[in-house]
């Protein structure tokens, strides 16, 4: 069963007195996008509600997940990378564990 996302696009902004961008809504750009899952990515430390919530996640002394080298939690088919594992790091660091999840959990969902 596929859930409606409702979306917008956005731009980069002009430059802060840091040299960043910041992404600025385009005003008329909404559309809807159906989705079977929708994946939360953001943040650079584990939603202390998290451990407190999800029984049977084993979480490290920091908060940080404990996940495989596949980055499967203790919890059966809940996969975890990124900042929620390791606490604040590089993007690319998070980007290569969300390409081992992903092919992780298509692994685990086709031998379902």
């Amino acid at each position: 069963m596929a859930n409606c996302c409702e979306m917008r696009k956005k731009e980069r902004g002009e430059q802060d007195e840091k040299g960043r961008r910041r992404p600025i809504e385009i005003p008329g750009s909404e559309y809807e996008l159906e989705a079977d899952t929708v994946v939360i990515a953001i943040g650079t430390s584990p939603n202390p509600l998290i451990k407190n919530t999800t029984e049977g996640l084993e979480v490290n002394r920091h908060g940080g997940i404990v996940v495989n080298e596949d980055g499967l939690t203790s919890r059966e088919a809940v996969f975890a990378g990124g900042d929620a594992v390791t606490g604040a790091a590089t993007v690319i660091s998070a980007m290569g564990a969300g390409k081992v999840a992903a092919a992780a959990i298509d692994k685990y969902l086709s031998e379902k």
